[in-house]
C-alpha cells in the first residue's frame, strides 16, 4: 500500500469500538488560540492605553460647531495649513468659540453649556466666506429703461444654478414688464447677490422662538406616506425626492434687503406658485402650479 493511501486510511474516522486513530487525527484544525477564562482583557491593551485614556478624559469638551458656522475662515483653528478636525479643536485652541451668524443657535444646541463667539459682520455684495478678495459688480451708466429691462431679463434667465434659474426667470416673466425705473435699478443690484442667498432669502421663513417643534410637526404632516413611498422611499410633496432628506440652515436676510420691495415681490411670487413646500402657502385652499419650466423670452416694447 502506498504511503498517501496509508495516511488517508489513518485519518478516516473508524466505526470500530477499538479505534487506532489518534486524538491528533480526530481533532479539527483551526487558527483560534485557546485562552484561559481568568485572563484580564485589559492586559491585552497597548502599554500606552492608560496614559492615552487619562489624556483624553482630562481634556475639555470639543466646542460645538453648528452647520451654519463656516470653517473656511481665518479665525478657525488650523493644524499647519489645513483646518483642524473637530476632535482636535480643544488641543489646538481650548478657548476657541465658533462665531455663528445666527444668534442663540450654539446655546440652543449645547443647552447653555457653550457660549457663542464674536458675532460675524454681514457679508457685503461680492464677499464670500474664506476668500481674501471682493468681487465688485459691474455698474452700467446711461442705460435706457428698455435696454435695462432686456438685460435684466437675460440675467434672470442665465444664473449659476437651476433653482435660481427657475425662480428668477418666472419672476421676471411676471413682474419685470411692469417695473418702474427705481424698481429696475433695485432689481439690478439684487441680481448681484449670490445665487444660493437669493434662493434661500426668497423661500425661507425666519425661525421664531418656540416654533421648532411645530415646524417639525407640520413637516411630518406634509410628508404623508404613499404607495410609491412604500415601494421606493419617495414622499409626497413639491420636491418629492428631497423632502425630509435635507433641510438647509436658515440664512438671515442682510439689513440692506430687509425692507426691499423686490424681495417682497419675489417672496409673493414663491407663495403664489408654491404647491406644498412654502410655509405661507399652507393658508391657501389650493396649491399653486409650481415653477414648472423656464418661460419663453419676452420682447419689451418700452
Amino acid at each position: 500500500m502506498s504511503a498517501p493511501r496509508l495516511i488517508t486510511r489513518f485519518m478516516r474516522p473508524s466505526t470500530s469500538p477499538i479505534s487506532l486513530t489518534t486524538t491528533f487525527a480526530r481533532r479539527s484544525f483551526g487558527s483560534s488560540v485557546v485562552r484561559r477564562n481568568d485572563v484580564n482583557n485589559n492586559d491585552r491593551a497597548p502599554s500606552t492605553a492608560p496614559e492615552h485614556r487619562k489624556n483624553q478624559t482630562n481634556k475639555p469638551p470639543n466646542p460645538n460647531v453648528p452647520n451654519t458656522t463656516s470653517t473656511m475662515t481665518k479665525d478657525f483653528p488650523k493644524v499647519g495649513e489645513k483646518s483642524a478636525p473637530p476632535e482636535m479643536l480643544n488641543s489646538v485652541d481650548p478657548n476657541y468659540k465658533p462665531a455663528d451668524p445666527y444668534p442663540g443657535r450654539v446655546e440652543h444646541f449645547t443647552g447653555g453649556r457653550q457660549e457663542t463667539g464674536a458675532q460675524k459682520p454681514e457679508l457685503g455684495v461680492g464677499e464670500m466666506e474664506g476668500i481674501t478678495f471682493k468681487v465688485e459688480p459691474l455698474r452700467r451708466e446711461g442705460e435706457d429703461v428698455t435696454t435695462m429691462r432686456a438685460r435684466l431679463l437675460y440675467q434672470s434667465r442665465k444664473r449659476g444654478i437651476l433653482e435660481s434659474d427657475l425662480l428668477l426667470s418666472t419672476f421676471a416673466d411676471v413682474y419685470l414688464a411692469d417695473m418702474n425705473k427705481e424698481q429696475l435699478q433695485e432689481y439690478d443690484r439684487f441680481l448681484d447677490e449670490n445665487d444660493w442667498d437669493i434662493y434661500y432669502w426668497a423661500t425661507q421663513d425666519p425661525p421664531t422662538e418656540g416654533t421648532e417643534a411645530a415646524v417639525s410637526t407640520e413637516a411630518g404632516a406634509q410628508d404623508t406616506p404613499t404607495e410609491t413611498w412604500k415601494r421606493t422611499g419617495a414622499k409626497s410633496g413639491e420636491w418629492a425626492q428631497t423632502v425630509g432628506a435635507f433641510k438647509a440652515a436658515y440664512r438671515p436676510v442682510p439689513s440692506r434687503w430687509a425692507d426691499s420691495d423686490v424681495l417682497r415681490l419675489l417672496r409673493q411670487h414663491v407663495r403664489d406658485n408654491s404647491a406644498t413646500g412654502f410655509h405661507a402657502a399652507k393658508t391657501k385652499k389650493t396649491g399653486g402650479p409650481g415653477l414648472g419650466r423656464m418661460p419663453n423670452v419676452q420682447v419689451f416694447n418700452n
